[in-house]
């Protein structure tokens, strides 16, 4: 009997197609876990490995921790990091934007890090890159592990807030 072809999504792309051994395999070191979308021929659509006949690999692995139980911290720097931006002067302004950007970038991966170490998957580091992008790892963020829009509010609110108080 042949064995099904596998595929499974990584980083929003599809791989493979691979053996229901190598996937098995995947599941067994990590590679893919709780939450990865697979496929294999014949099936009508993509579901999570908890949900198909490969559920059985993932009980050497722990599920991902509860949402709420994963902290917040990081993401709150990330929000609070505009700040910089209400107290340059105009002689350190870029100095300004550039140390806020790089704080968001390090704020950002270490929440990256947190997150994966929960278990579940993580936006990517490549929405802090452009200053403005932030927004949207702040809002895939929360989508992801369904918390509200606290910190996207908050960096927005402190980005418009020079535009509504007046300079001297």
């Amino acid at each position: 009997m042949i064995k099904a072809r596998w595929f499974y999504e990584e980083h929003g792309s599809r791989v493979g197609p691979v053996a229901e051994e190598e996937i098995k395999g995947l599941l067994r070191s990590g590679k893919i876990g709780y939450g990865a979308l697979v496929w294999r021929e014949g099936a009508p659509d993509w579901v999570s490995v908890e949900k198909s006949e490969l559920k059985g690999e993932l009980s050497a692995t722990p599920p991902p921790l509860a949402r709420e139980r994963i902290s917040d911290m990081w993401i709150w720097l990330v929000a609070l990091t505009p700040i910089l931006f209400l107290v340059a002067e105009p002689r350190t302004f870029w100095a300004c934007i550039t140390i806020a950007w790089l704080m968001t970038i390090f704020f950002c991966a270490m929440d990256i890090i947190n997150i994966r170490k929960a278990g579940h998957k993580s936006p990517s580091i490549w929405w802090t890159f452009f200053f403005p992008f932030v927004l949207g790892y702040l809002f895939i963020r929360s989508q992801r592990l369904k918390k509200n829009q606290a910190p996207l509010l908050v960096w927005i609110a402190i980005q418009v807030l020079p535009v509504f108080v007046p300079q001297d």
